[in-house]
Formats: C-alpha cells, sequence, structure tokens
C-alpha cells in the first residue's frame, strides 16, 4: 500500500478508534498535575493505553529517568526510527498551563493511528515519553527540566531519522523560533545580625538578591527584543528582626539563538557579581540541567506540515506572519540540531491576548471542546505527515 496516498477521511476513521480513551486521558491528566520527573500516574496511563491498543510495542525504561519511556513497532536493526514525543509535565501552582496533557494526547493519537500500517512504513515508529520540560527553580524536588536532554545522552535519538511533536499554544505556527535559554539558581551567603540592635554587624544577602534585580532590570534598557531575563527569589531570609545570611533566587536567561545566550549570561554574572561586591556576600551560581538549545525546523517536514494542514482545512502559518520576540524555549531544541524535526504549534485559544499559556485560564481552555478537537486534527497531521516521508 502507498501510504502516502491515504485520504484524510481513512486517517479519521483509524482515529475514531482511539478517541474516547485520548479524551479521558486528556482530562485526566488535566485534573492530575504532576511536576517534572513525577510524573508517575500520567505515565502509567499513558503506558497502559500503549498496551491496549498497540499489543506488540516495544517498551524501554530508563532507571536514571523513572518517568520516561520508549514505546516502539515496527522495529528492525536495519531501520532508522521517527520519533514522536511527547511531554506530560505540569507547572507549580497553574497544573497544565502549558497544555503538555494535550500533547500527550495528540503524540498517542499519531502512534496508534500510524499502528494500523505497520507493515507499510519504510521506519520504525518509536514514541519518547519525554519527562520534566518545564524549567521550574532547582529548590523544588528534581526541579531544572531538561528531560530531552537527558534522553540525547542515554542516546535515544541516535537512531532517528526525524522527530516531531505538536504544541498547544495562541496560534497556528509551523515554524517557531523557539528561542534558546538558561537556568541558573543563584545563591548569595551573608551574616546573620540583630536587624535592629547590630545591623552593621551583619551582611545582608536578601540586599545582594535585591540588588541584583535591579542591576538586571536596569540592564534591560540596553539588551535586544528576543534577549530576555527573568527572576525570582525563592529564599529571602528567616525572619524580619534577623539580616540575612543565606538567600536564593531563580533565573532563566533567553536569546534567540545558543551563541548569543552565552554572551548574554556573562553580562547577568556581572549583575550577580556586583552585588556580592557591593554587600560583602558570597555569591555562588547553581547550573541547571544544561542549556536549552533554539529550535530548528527542518523544511521537508515544514513542507509536509504545511501541505497536510491545508488538506485539514488549518490556516497554518510560518513564523513571519508572527512577532518573534515573545517566544519561549524547550529542550527538543536540543534535539532538532542533531535530527531533522518540527515542532509545531496548534491554536486552543484566540491570539487577543486574554488567555496565554502559563496561565491557570490556559489550563481550563486544554479541556474545551475547541482544544480536544485539536486532539484529532494533531493526531490526523502528525500521522499525515510521517506517513509522507
Amino acid at each position: 500500500m502507498d501510504v502516502g496516498k491515504l485520504d484524510i477521511n481513512t486517517l479519521k476513521s483509524d482515529f475514531s478508534k482511539y478517541k474516547k480513551s485520548l479524551l479521558q486521558l486528556n482530562e485526566y491528566m488535566y485534573k492530575n498535575p504532576e511536576l517534572g520527573y513525577q510524573e508517575v500516574k500520567s505515565v502509567d496511563k499513558i503506558t497502559k493505553l500503549i498496551q491496549k491498543f498497540v499489543i506488540d510495542a516495544k517498551f524501554k525504561k530508563f532507571n536514571e529517568i523513572p518517568t520516561a519511556f520508549t514505546a516502539s513497532f515496527n522495529k528492525r536493526t536495519s531501520k532508522k526510527d521517527i520519533a514522536i514525543c511527547i511531554e506530560y509535565d505540569a507547572l507549580p501552582n497553574v497544573g497544565h498551563a502549558c497544555g503538555h496533557n494535550l500533547i500527550s494526547s495528540i503524540g498517542l493519537g499519531a502512534f496508534f493511528i500510524l499502528s494500523n500500517y505497520k507493515k507499510d512504513l519504510d521506519y520504525e515508529i518509536k514514541l519518547v515519553g519525554c519527562p520534566a520540560e518545564e524549567i521550574i527553580p532547582l529548590t523544588y524536588k528534581n526541579g531544572g527540566g531538561g528531560g530531552k536532554i537527558k534522553l540525547l545522552d542515554q542516546g535515544v535519538f541516535d537512531n532517528t531519522a526525524y522527530s516531531v511533536m505538536i504544541h498547544p499554544a495562541t496560534r497556528n505556527e509551523v515554524d517557531p523560533l523557539m528561542i534558546a535559554v538558561k537556568q541558573l539558581d543563584i545563591e548569595f551567603f551573608g551574616k546573620a545580625a540583630h536587624a535592629s540592635g547590630s545591623a552593621y554587624v551583619g551582611k545582608n544577602a536578601l540586599d545582594a538578591q535585591i540588588l541584583a534585580y535591579n542591576n538586571i532590570s536596569a540592564l534591560r534598557q540596553q539588551l535586544q527584543s528576543v534577549e530576555k531575563v527573568h527572576g525570582i527569589i525563592t529564599h529571602g531570609g528567616e525572619s524580619p528582626n534577623i539580616i540575612p545570611d543565606y538567600t536564593r533566587s531563580s533565573w532563566m536567561i533567553r536569546a534567540q539563538k545558543t551563541k548569543d545566550l552565552k554572551k548574554l549570561e556573562k553580562k547577568i554574572i556581572n549583575c550577580f557579581k556586583g552585588a556580592a561586591e557591593s554587600t560583602g556576600c558570597i555569591l555562588n551560581v547553581v547550573e541547571g540541567n544544561g542549556t536549552y538549545e533554539n529550535l530548528v525546523t527542518d523544511k521537508k517536514l515544514k513542507n509536509i506540515f504545511m501541505k497536510k494542514s491545508q488538506e485539514l482545512s488549518i490556516d497554518m502559518k510560518t513564523n513571519e506572519s508572527y512577532d518573534q520576540s515573545k517566544n519561549g524555549s524547550t529542550d527538543f531544541g536540543n534535539i532538532s540540531k542533531i535530527v531533522p524535526s518540527l515542532h509545531a504549534f496548534l491554536q486552543i485559544v484566540d491570539d487577543d491576548g486574554t488567555i496565554v499559556n502559563h496561565q491557570p485560564e490556559f489550563a481550563h481552555a486544554t479541556i474545551t471542546k475547541r482544544a480536544t478537537d485539536m486532539i484529532e486534527t494533531g493526531s490526523i497531521l502528525l500521522a499525515s505527515t510521517i506517513l509522507d516521508l
């Protein structure tokens, strides 16, 4: 069978067998959000669905990354694989406000559709369960993100010909310019003292954090529009009547490309060094789980995905149509630097600023009819793109 010529209605019929289960999974994950590297319940639900619908799927787990896995069919030593990446971690306090429940449901839907055409595929199909995409402060248990970076280190993508995924967003975009990001946690060590009786004896580690924050705020005037620095103070001291001898903050530094990020990082570190010098505190820089590199979209995948979007009557656009100073980051960018990749956006809310990613309202939007309809659309888009390779 020439699977590249399968019509959309056939793929819709295939999807209908899985629709109810995928919608249930999406809602379950919405109601049971889990932080990075702690996505035990989500992974359990996902793997049980795979076992139900693709009974010959071959699983691989990773001792060093307990909530990561791969599931494959059509596996042969002579074949390259196509990786469908899914994510399932949530954000602190706002749950699935980046829609990773939809990412999982869409990726699974594509995996299930493709399982109907095992004998006709030239590739092994591999679903890659990727934990901890969100970068959260290192003070959280297993904070720091970078699940895909760890999977790259484990060799998961060594035999991969193409890697694909879909992310819910405020717009339809085939090739978003996701930018590079690095996480730093900053510690200042001072000297405690009575805040009223003998403050002059102390060295105020909170002053150091505040000065560093203000240094960075002043620096922003000289930054490019695609350069972003944002942080929070995660520990500010113990009591108002004690000069804080220890404080900690968590920062994310972003630039359009990885090489630009390295230049920006030097400027930011100088802001922290200056604060330490002026307060007499000791600075310690705690590295995150690796730099997220900027995303590179493969031209062949982009062209196929655009064609399939047209067949589904989706108004898919390229990054030239949007303000690229408003992009986020992803560790999928690291994969895209070594494997031809596509990380497309599908719209689930209006692009008017009312609801955006990382708001509680965006989490609620992932279970609306508009969003759940995108599970079918996204599943068919990914599956048909892969079938056309």
